[in-house]
């Protein structure tokens, strides 16, 4: 993935539009007739619209002419030279043909010394020396291509010339993620116009390989995601886009998440394709290929530790459905004592009411109410106490139900007695818990996803302690335990 200037370069304005080169076409005119001008130009658009043979030919011609030692027609046959080299690259991959032409334009830009596109075909060199470094896998022609882009960044902080700069930065620093960073800080240098053409995409990237190598994936795939909208260059913005998608699937393959690599290789690899950048599209499909077969090995790894956890969990489910068994049995036996108990006690409790129940006769003997008055307020009062929207409000007392009975709180007291053996407190804590355990045991009532606070308040209860030991007292089970087993339909 490198962004090229040499394409800036083939695209430098030509003295001459199109209309010039249609006319030219019309009048049939040989490419060996045409000004160096017009066959640049012509050329330029052949290369915009990757025809490649057309192109070449348009800048063979002006690199074949005889040199009459014009400074001027020189200059046009280096950038010619240095064209081609680009067909021959971007087009053909054919390395050798690119370097041969790239020296070339080498040695005639050193006869005639112009220092203005010298370090052009320098970078150029050096993309094409770094590509056949990272084809070949070899760290000497990665390490010469790295020493030449470096001498390129120094000449153009020399002679101000940004835009190279900023060009020779990016090859240097793509997919280099070990490229020592602090001998570049320059690209924030405040001198640099903020309009200079991917500017702040290379200093994205700079900050990108930054947290990579501080290992900090996260943080780098934020830089690299914001330079897809820094991407301002004139040429070729494409490739840069590649460049970005290959940065992130990098973060992601240093975390081993094959599976996120391979999504933005794929991005990278359809853009490359749609196109038309195959020089890049060949790299990046053996990326593919490589990250495909990691997932692949890993999900296997993946699947063989799975079979083995699920071996270990049967066998601790059997472990433990024998340690259940054991724990249901114990707990059957303890159930029957406590059974046993409980009867006992209810048998204890009968007594006691029975015993209650003359205390109350007692208490209440010299009381006026005729039998017919007690009957007739016992069903007031039991009307009352069977309306939910009365006994759960918290502050429902005793003088509240005699009122409503329309009664005094002595007569009311004394009915209750009678009637239910138990002191008011004690009745309307009681209609209460059968009033939480009626709603628990509603499908379709509010309880199920309330908490024990909340049914507590709802109900009557002024505190979650009260009302769990009430609850306990009256059904024998926490309120927990109660709207578990409802929950799940245990009988």
């Amino acid at each position: 993935m490198r962004r090229f200037l040499t394409i800036y370069i083939l695209f430098l304005s030509a003295f001459c539009s199109m209309a010039a080169i249609n006319q030219t076409n019309e009048k049939g005119e040989s490419l060996a007739a045409l000004s160096s001008e017009t066959l640049m130009e012509r050329g330029r658009i052949f290369f915009e619209k990757r025809q490649a043979t057309q192109a070449l030919e348009c800048f063979n011609v002006i690199a074949e002419r005889q040199q009459d030692g014009s400074i001027e027609e020189a200059k046009w046959r280096v950038r010619a030279l240095n064209n081609i080299a680009c067909v021959y690259k971007y087009f053909f991959f054919d390395y050798i043909q690119a370097h041969e032409h790239l020296m070339k334009a080498y040695q005639l830009c050193d006869s005639i010394h112009d220092e203005e596109f010298m370090p052009i075909i320098m970078v150029n060199l050096g993309d094409l020396i770094n590509d056949s470094g990272n084809d070949s896998q070899s760290e000497i022609q990665t390490k010469q291509a790295q020493e030449i882009f470096e001498q390129c960044i120094e000449k153009a902080i020399e002679s101000k010339n940004w835009e190279l700069m900023v060009t020779a930065f990016f090859n240097l620093s793509n997919q280099n993620y070990s490229l020592p960073l602090d001998k570049f800080q320059a690209i924030f240098s405040s001198d640099i116009p903020e309009e200079t053409p991917d500017l702040q995409y290379v200093r994205l990237q700079y900050k990108g390989l930054k947290s990579l190598q501080q290992q900090e994936y996260d943080s780098a795939r934020h830089f690299f995601e914001q330079q897809l909208a820094a991407i301002n260059t004139h040429w070729e913005p494409k490739r840069d886009s590649i460049a970005t998608y290959m940065n992130i699937a990098y973060t992601y393959r240093m975390e081993q998440n094959h599976e996120d690599e391979i999504q933005y290789l794929k991005k990278a690899l359809q853009l490359a394709n749609e196109n038309n950048i195959n020089d890049q599209a060949t790299n990046i499909g053996h990326l593919l290929i490589a990250a495909q077969a990691k997932e692949l090995t890993d999900r296997q790894s993946i699947q063989q530790i799975v079979i083995i956890a699920i071996g270990l969990a049967l066998i601790a489910v059997i472990f433990f459905a024998f340690l259940l068994w054991q724990k249901n049995k114990q707990l059957r036996t303890r159930n029957r004592s406590l059974y046993e108990k409980n009867r006992q006690m209810l048998e204890m409790e009968r007594e006691e009411q029975a015993l209650r129940k003359e205390v109350v006769e007692s208490k209440y003997r010299r009381s006026n109410l005729s039998d017919e008055q007690k009957e007739t307020l016992i069903f007031r009062i039991q009307e009352i106490l069977s309306d939910s929207k009365s006994i759960c409000q918290p502050d429902f007392t005793l003088a509240k139900l005699a009122k409503q009975a329309d009664t005094n709180t002595t007569y009311a007291s004394q009915v209750i007695n009678e009637r239910y053996g138990q002191a008011f407190s004690n009745v309307i804590s009681s209609f209460r818990i059968k009033e939480a355990c009626r709603w628990m045991n509603d499908e379709n009532a509010q309880y199920g996803n309330m908490t024990i606070e909340g049914i507590a308040t709802s109900v009557g209860f002024k505190s979650r302690t009260a009302f769990i030991n009430a609850f306990k007292r009256e059904v024998g089970l926490t309120p927990s335990e109660y709207l578990r087993m409802a929950s799940s339909k245990e009988v």
